[in-house]
C-alpha cells in the first residue's frame, strides 16, 4: 500500500465511524440547569463551611453542616440522573 491508499482508507473509516452519544446536546431545560447550579453552589459553600467548623470548632456541629450540604448534593444528583 502506498501513502495515497492509506490516506483514502483513513478518510473512509473516519466518514463511516459511529456518532458519539456524549456529544449530543444536553437535554436539560434552562430552569433545571439554573436550579442545579444553585444547588451545587449551596453544596460547595456548605462543604467548605463544614470543614472550617470541623477543624476550628465543634466536630458534631460540623457533621450536621456536612450532612445538610450532602442533602443538597443528592437533590442535584437526582435532578441530573432523572433529567428533569
Amino acid at each position: 500500500m502506498n501513502q495515497e491508499e492509506i490516506n483514502k482508507a483513513v478518510e473512509e473509516a473516519m466518514e463511516n465511524r459511529p456518532k458519539r452519544h456524549n456529544l449530543e446536546p444536553f437535554r436539560d431545560s434552562t430552569r433545571t440547569r439554573k436550579l442545579r447550579l444553585w444547588l451545587n453552589i449551596i453544596f460547595m459553600v456548605g462543604a467548605i463551611a463544614g470543614l472550617v467548623v470541623y477543624f476550628k470548632a465543634d466536630h458534631d456541629t460540623a457533621k450536621y453542616i456536612l450532612i445538610v450540604a450532602c442533602v443538597f448534593k443528592f437533590v442535584e444528583l437526582t435532578l441530573r440522573i432523572l433529567k428533569i
